[in-house]
């Protein structure tokens, strides 16, 4: 039948519609679309559909559902591949995408999504990378199942305010002394545990949630080795709930590293007062909730005048590496990067910064020396 002209029902001008019918293996269908204004729009959308049966010898049903649809069900059945931060994120992103959750999967395309990101444009670019993440989960989501072709986010660019100052900061030596003594003055056994924490990871480089699912096992004080091979799963979840999961960030995250002197003695003396058989735990032996701690040493930090949050150790850590004349390759394996060219980016950032405050300090002093011979003529004339 193809293009078909019928008269609209209050009987004021014509509709067009598409139908005829096609094999879908050996089997007869027909398909029908009606609606179209004119009979261009109708022929258009024939040659299309057409096309489609000859490429894919089918028709793909029309996806009526909306993004938050095919949210809901990735959440539900998408997620396996994830590790349970990266779902946490997924989720805790949603109110910031909330306004194209109405918006139909299949209307998803550059325009709609640039447009939303170009809107974000004087948000936090850290915020928007994350926001671009979690969407680019349910999309791709999305293909799998069929309900989109291709996802129209990988042409999308994302800009915004940099406000990410994380791989400037580091914690000094007297800095990390100072801290870890005020802890350990509040001569409790929970802030006991978040200085040996702090020690673990300004020593080590490993991230929160490593450091705090060690076991006394995974340290060998015979060989002077730590073995990481594992994290604290805790997002969401009760204290009672927390587990731990040989499931890393990456491969390079399980590795058996070095155990140095100053910590060792530390752990020692910590083995004397824990009992029990989590390297960290609170009095009551439950694993350490990484937001108490987080927040606990906060308050210490700020009463002593110290700029603190728990990865800055890590970045510390590299930082101590690189001005210590430690080869790329050396600092890879001991940071425990999966790609050396994230360490290479830290390790040339720190190298840069290094030289220009080492220039700064060398043409100030010159200036203040200029200065002071200046200030010297103008009194003897």
């Amino acid at each position: 039948m193809g293009v078909v002209k019928r008269k609209k029902k209050n009987n004021k001008g014509f509709t067009f519609e598409v139908n005829f019918t096609y094999k879908d293996n050996g089997i007869t269908k027909r398909y029908f679309k009606g609606g179209f204004h004119t009979k261009k729009e109708a022929l258009n959308h024939e040659i299309m559909m057409k096309a489609q049966v000859q490429e894919k010898g089918t028709i793909k049903k029309e996806v009526k559902k909306t993004f938050e649809d095919v949210y809901n069900e990735f959440l539900e059945n998408g997620t396996l591949q994830y590790q349970q931060a990266t779902i946490h994120n997924t989720k805790r992103y949603y109110n910031d995408f909330k306004s194209l959750c109405k918006v139909p999967i299949k209307n998803f395309n550059y325009q709609l999504l640039q447009r939303y990101f170009n809107s974000r444009s004087n948000k936090g670019i850290e915020t928007n990378r994350c926001i671009k993440k979690a969407i680019n989960r349910v999309l791709n989501y999305a293909i799998k199942v069929g309900y989109i072709e291709n996802n129209p986010l990988s042409l999308v660019i994302v800009t915004g305010i940099d406000n990410h100052m994380e791989h400037e900061q580091i914690l000094s030596e007297n800095d990390f002394i100072r801290l870890v003594s005020a802890l350990d003055e509040q001569n409790t056994f929970n802030y006991h545990a978040y200085s040996i924490a702090i020690q673990i990871a300004y020593y080590t480089g490993l991230r929160i949630s490593e450091v705090l699912a060690l076991d006394k096992d995974d340290i060998d004080m015979k060989n002077d080795i730590i073995n990481v091979n594992k994290k604290l799963c805790y997002l969401g979840l009760k204290k009672d709930e927390f587990y731990t999961t040989h499931q890393m960030k990456s491969k390079k995250s399980r590795s058996i590293i070095p155990l140095v002197y100053p910590l060792k003695q530390s752990l020692i003396k910590w083995f004397n007062m824990n009992l029990y058989e989590k390297l960290l735990c609170d009095c009551d032996g439950y694993y350490i909730n990484p937001n108490v701690l987080s927040s606990s040493v906060k308050k210490i930090s700020k009463s002593l005048n110290i700029e603190f949050h728990f990865h800055m150790l890590r970045h510390t850590f590299i930082t101590n590496l690189v001005m210590n004349a430690v080869d790329l390759k050396t600092t890879q394996e001991l940071a425990r990067h999966s790609n050396i060219n994230t360490t290479m980016s830290i390790y040339t950032h720190i190298q840069e910064e290094h030289k220009k405050s080492a220039l700064n300090n060398v043409f100030n002093k010159k200036c203040g020396q200029n200065v002071g011979i200046a200030k010297l003529e103008n009194l003897s004339n």
